[in-house]
């Protein structure tokens, strides 16, 4: 632990709780994820005294992809304008991924998924196992797409990951039911519009928000810094 990340910290008993707002398309949100978890870490081994306690929100980006999803490549091209643009996107996340001990294969992902049903799965999961099963449900989430191209959009894809968790094939159907998903899309979409959010990733404490994947060290000091002096 450096010397100027204690020199942010307090010296009384410290809890910090946030928010962690996320969507499963976003390789921004998987690099924060791992970039936090280290920031987690390098306070444990500073400050042993400081519990750092995570809430994961779901925060679709594009609810109003079909079901279906649609074409990835075609999507970030018109998004981006150009097959040049794309590549120096894909490669400036990829060294990003890399430092944070992720390697992307965007070449793998063929659909831009709608993520609304797999956000449904992770409600499941903080409801029935709390924060730590909600984790890696998410991060097996991140890395089905992310890593091996798998539609996270597609309802067998998401009954095989829920199956992985303990789901059974027809309690996961019944999670993702589009009758259950309209009120959960508008709780999570009224939460960020009442913090002010536009994109993730995104971490919020007591109104207080950390925008962006930031680096490990400078993320822990931030999160110090949420302590009451």
């Amino acid at each position: 632990m450096t010397s100027s990340l204690r020199a942010h910290a307090p010296d009384s008993r410290r809890r910090i709780q946030i928010d962690f707002y996320f969507d499963l398309i976003c390789p921004w949100c998987l690099i924060g994820k791992r970039r936090l978890e280290r920031a987690i870490d390098l306070i444990a081994l500073g400050y042993p005294d400081v519990e750092v306690v995570v809430r994961w929100k779901s925060l679709p980006l594009l609810p109003q992809l079909p079901i279906e999803g649609v074409p990835f490549s075609a999507f970030y091209l018109k998004r981006l304008g150009s097959p040049e643009a794309v590549a120096a996107r894909r490669q400036q996340i990829r060294d990003e991924g890399l430092a944070a001990g992720v390697t992307f294969c965007f070449e793998l992902i063929e659909r831009m998924p709608n993520t609304v049903a797999a956000h449904q799965l992770v409600e499941w999961a903080g409801t029935t196992g709390g924060s730590s099963l909600q984790a890696s449900l998410i991060e097996s989430l991140f890395e089905a797409y992310f890593l091996y191209g798998q539609d996270i959009g597609d309802r067998r894809e998401l009954t095989r990951i829920g199956e992985m968790f303990g789901i059974e094939h027809t309690a996961s159907l019944a999670l993702m039911e589009p009758s259950t998903s309209d009120a959960l899309l508008q709780r999570w979409l009224g939460e960020a519009r009442r913090l002010g959010l536009s994109g993730v990733p995104a971490i919020v404490h007591e109104g207080r928000v950390l925008h962006g994947a930031l680096p490990p060290e400078a993320l822990a000091r931030a999160l110090l810094d949420f302590i009451p002096a």
